[in-house]
């Protein structure tokens, strides 16, 4: 850590990240590489809410182009064969659907993406099933498919960011709800439901809680909504294995391989409090409707289902740097529905900025589809 940000010996570490989701742990990660961290958890696991309930989908042409660029800086630390890891990325490929009345979209969408993506490729319907033999190709009209989707292990990300904290001396400790914030001398004072910590900087990485946390801390909160997103598992075919990652250009459904089963989701974004998600019948009920429209695939039953809570800013780029009305005080939150696959690349920057004042607002607006260029300046 920089001499201007060194804390002093009696506080109990130079940053207190609340939030053991994966962008808490990218940042605490990170961190950990200069500065004594401790993460706290409110549950007893890390990744309990929206981490561990991911699609977990690593796709450089998705949402925005800040996103795709954080993606992109992202990919040289998950193509990285970390010691005593598994591999982060596996080959899925993506295949995105069009029906009749979508002929522009399905145009536009790619005309936007291909630039970037430059192994995607327009479909014919009869095309689109050939990849994924359930679709009904004569409710289709076409499609585009790229290559490069990949699944991302999200356990193994989590053990290499929590292997990194212990190794570097930091910690992880669950169960710890946050109950009080307040500044004391040049850092802050965080009071949990089990132990007072001091440290230098917080880095609110809270998920749903974030604006919680803020005004814990005294300050204002900003513009975030959690919005739940539903998933359902249903019995495939042996060969499902080999299928892409199926969406559908209206937004409104995708489905891909998990094990012996399919996870089917409406993609909703049904805005929520924040708490422990669960899933709606009539969620459940619009994905499976969906799913028959573009299908041939009869499904008999749901295996099971769940929700998780997607936290967006109203631009629906990620809320990172320090507050402008508190010293020491840090967002890491509104990462979406792309938290797992920026995590790296936020995290970085989160401890570039806390440790080496690095302007983080900068940064992230100039990030632009930096394809396998994970040292590169962004």
């Amino acid at each position: 850590m920089s001499n201007t940000n060194k804390i002093n010996h009696d506080l109990d570490c130079d940053v207190v990240v609340i939030g053991a989701g994966v962008a808490g742990l990218g940042a605490g990660y990170f961190l950990s590489e200069q500065a004594k961290v401790i993460v706290l958890e409110q549950e007893d696991q890390p990744a309990y809410h929206s981490s561990g309930r991911s699609a977990a989908l690593y796709i450089e042409g998705y949402e925005n182009p800040v996103v795709a660029g954080l993606t992109a800086q992202s990919g040289g630390f998950f193509r990285t064969q970390h010691e005593g890891a598994r591999p982060l990325l596996h080959d899925r490929g993506g295949l995105t659907i069009a029906v009749e009345g979508q002929e522009r979209a399905l145009s536009k969408y790619i005309s936007i993406w291909q630039p970037f993506c430059p192994n995607l490729r327009p479909l014919t319907a009869a095309e689109c099933r050939l990849i994924c033999p359930i679709l009904d190709d004569k409710k289709l009209i076409g499609g585009a498919y790229d290559p490069d989707w990949k699944s991302i292990d999200t356990h193994e990300l989590i053990q290499i960011y929590l292997r990194g904290l212990r190794n570097n001396q930091s910690t992880l400790q669950t169960g710890h709800e946050v109950a009080a914030l307040a500044p004391r001398g040049e850092g802050w004072e965080v009071q949990t439901s089990k132990k007072t910590f001091n440290a230098r900087w917080v880095v609110n990485a809270a998920g749903a809680w974030a604006n919680e946390v803020a005004q814990l801390a005294g300050l204002s909160p900003i513009d975030l909504t959690p919005m739940r997103r539903t998933a359902a598992m249903i019995e495939a075919p042996v060969e499902a294995s080999e299928w892409p990652v199926v969406h559908s250009i209206s937004g409104n459904l995708y489905f891909k391989p998990e094990g012996t089963s399919l996870m089917v989701s409406p993609q909703d974004e049904t805005p929520s409090p924040p708490m422990d998600a669960f899933p709606e019948d009539l969620d459940i009920a619009i994905a499976l409707d969906n799913f028959s429209k573009i299908s041939d695939y009869p499904v008999n039953h749901v295996q099971h289902s769940w929700a998780g809570l997607r936290t967006f800013a109203p631009d629906r780029l990620p809320v990172v740097g320090p507050d402008s009305n508190s010293n020491g005080f840090f967002w890491l939150a509104g990462q979406g529905g792309f938290g797992v696959q920026t995590s790296p690349a936020l995290g970085k920057l989160t401890a570039d900025s806390i440790l080496n004042n690095k302007p983080i607002e900068q940064t992230i607006h100039r990030q632009r589809f930096k394809r396998n260029n994970w040292e590169a300046e962004a």
